[in-house]
């Protein structure tokens, strides 16, 4: 399993309708990301800034996100919400984030 992140930051006013863009999340983008083998995804607001994380459980990342990234569904996605934040390091990409520690408690 590989766990990835990005981080991003809400533009000025747009919280509440990232938000409530989330609470209505169509069902095709669900389905894709599950078709991709991703797992447990989560968003986490901290002020302004988006953390976003999920486990990839399949075998070839770059295929499945390839795959996923080229659905239409997929991209009318990311249309949806980019107009709602931007990515820290001008690209809208998710990277391998390493983890330093972890209990289950």
């Amino acid at each position: 399993m590989k766990r990835i992140g990005t981080l991003s930051k809400l533009k000025p006013g747009a919280a509440d309708a990232y938000i409530k863009l989330h609470d209505e999340i169509w069902q095709g983008v669900v389905d894709a990301g599950h078709e991709a083998n991703m797992r447990n995804f989560s968003i986490f607001r901290i002020g302004d800034y988006l953390f976003s994380y999920y486990e990839y459980i399949g075998d070839d990342f770059e295929a499945d996100m390839a795959k996923k990234s080229a659905l239409p569904i997929s991209i009318e996605w990311q249309k949806a919400t980019g107009e709602f934040r931007e990515i820290m390091d001008g690209e809208n990409r998710f990277i391998e984030i390493e983890e330093i520690w972890h209990h289950d408690f």
